[in-house]
């Protein structure tokens, strides 16, 4: 023993140390890299605490992520050769989805565009929107079919390999969840759309039932997107009192964009964007994206919170926005947008998840995944949410085709549907944040997905219940207050 290795005398720690320093010699890419990287993710496996190692700080939840997908990892052959396949396969198929924004006839911009009317004054110019977004969808679905199809092909074809038999695991591992709570949460949500359909005759009543009618509200006093920041920051304040401060920073740092993003400048300012629109659904948008700020400008972590997590800060901003706008001088119009909203982030989610499991449910039998396939999927997927309360027309067959997501980020759909139960749930649990729960968890910043929630006080998956009985008593006494003033 007197003359065993330095190798043998190291600690755990000591070895990923060393491994992360062997794997940062080389470019992205590098085949060397990633071995090391693989040794790194074995090494933690083992271990799961040495991620706590000070010397990791900033690396932490990449290195939990790495260690939950270890034991999926094959040899270091197989491995240089799958990411060499599936990089250029990939790189590909992208490159081909983007070549669609070249085309003024299919560029997504121009159906988002036009997508802007459904919240018009008019039945017709609503129904327009639908007509002219889905000209373009319809163009862009061949293409994006394919593309779809030969990516989910692959996807399965890599998890077999690796003995995974279920296509969202690598989405649950990179969240920092299990594929078995996703399923649980969905199996729920699934049992809870009546609500949905409930939701939908209740504000039909006063916006028409009409499936183009999905975005608009009762007529309401516009208001700037200072107005919007500043309720949302007041609102905020009074449900975080201790967060109060930063709450008002994250509100002063929101502009006009064309798209609804959070961005980190390179010297760290926080730099928010909103694509705003001066109705009371557009002030829970605005809310929507200064709960993100407010996450980044008060996270303690070195590493950003990933969608589950994130998502559900943003989504617990703007529940706690809607509800301090009930009662004010505007409640109608802020009830159908708050109504709406809880609606769409989850059940309209779910739907988008749904017609994803159908992707790679067909792949996996080797069934034809093109543009008319698609778009039956969508429509069942989405005739399911409402089931009957509203006729979904066969001409937006394609809006799947609209959601590059589902190339680019499969399973990123289902973060909504996560984030709307648990936000509910936290509002149920918590109130007004006397105990600083709800600060501490912001604070915590990019923490698993299961870390958060335990965090936040919950047994496993009992946020699930509590979140799907909060929306329903939710979404009761909004109908209420419609029902009121109708």
């Amino acid at each position: 023993m007197k003359h065993s290795s330095r190798r043998g005398r190291r600690s755990l720690g000591d070895q990923v140390v060393e491994e992360l320093k062997t794997a940062d010699r080389f470019p992205i890419g590098d085949t060397r890299r990633s071995a090391a990287q693989r040794r790194v993710a074995r090494l933690v496996a083992a271990e799961i605490s040495v991620a706590d190692d000070p010397r990791l700080a900033g690396t932490r939840a990449q290195l939990r992520q790495w260690a939950h997908f270890a034991p999926y990892l094959l040899s270091d052959e197989q491995e240089t050769l799958l990411a060499h396949e599936g990089r250029a396969l990939i790189d590909e198929q992208l490159r081909r989805l983007r070549s669609l924004e070249n085309d003024s006839t299919t560029a997504l911009s121009a159906a988002d565009e036009a997508l802007r009317n459904l919240d018009a004054a008019t039945p017709a110019d609503r129904q327009q929107a639908d007509v002219a977004a889905h000209a373009i969808t319809d163009l862009r679905a061949p293409l994006t079919a394919s593309v779809l199809g030969v990516l989910a092909v692959c996807h399965l074809a890599d998890d077999r390999l690796r003995g995974i038999d279920d296509w969202r695991t690598r989405f649950a591992v990179v969240q920092g969840t299990m594929p078995a709570t996703l399923a649980a949460l969905r199996d729920a949500t699934d049992a809870a759309r009546g609500l949905a359909a409930e939701w939908w005759r209740t504000r039909a009543r006063a916006v028409g039932g009409e499936y183009f009618d999905r975005r608009v509200g009762v007529s309401s006093s516009p208001a700037t997107l200072a107005q919007h920041s500043a309720a949302a920051a007041a609102a905020l304040a009074a449900s975080v009192p201790s967060l109060a401060a930063v709450t008002h920073r994250a509100s002063g740092r929101v502009v006009h964009g064309e798209d609804n993003q959070v961005v980190i400048e390179a010297d760290g300012r926080i730099s928010v964007t909103v694509a705003h629109r001066p109705t009371p659904r557009g002030s829970l948008m605005v809310a929507h994206e200064i709960g993100h700020a407010l996450h980044a400008l008060e996270s303690r972590s070195p590493e950003p919170p990933g969608a589950l997590v994130g998502e559900t800060i943003a989504c617990w901003s703007s529940l706690v926005v809607g509800r301090a706008g009930i009662n004010g001088p505007q409640s109608m119009a802020m009830a159908i947008a708050l109504g709406d909203t809880l609606v769409e982030e989850l059940f309209v989610s779910e739907a988008v998840s749904a017609f994803e499991d159908s992707v790679y449910a067909r792949a996996a039998n080797g069934q034809t995944l093109g543009a008319v396939e698609l778009n039956a999927a969508w429509l069942e997927a989405n005739r399911n949410v409402l089931a009957g309360a509203a006729v979904v027309p066969d001409l937006v067959g394609s809006g799947w085709a609209r959601l590059p997501a589902l190339a680019t980020d499969p399973g990123h759909a289902f973060s909504y549907v996560w984030a709307t139960v648990l936000a509910l749930a936290i509002s149920a649990r918590h109130g007004v944040d006397g105990d600083g729960v709800v600060a501490r968890v912001i604070r915590a910043g990019g923490v698993e997905a299961d870390e958060f929630t335990a965090l936040l006080g919950f047994d496993g998956d009992e946020w699930i219940s509590l979140g799907l009985s909060t929306l329903e008593t939710e979404l009761s006494r909004l109908a209420q207050v419609v029902r009121g003033s109708a």
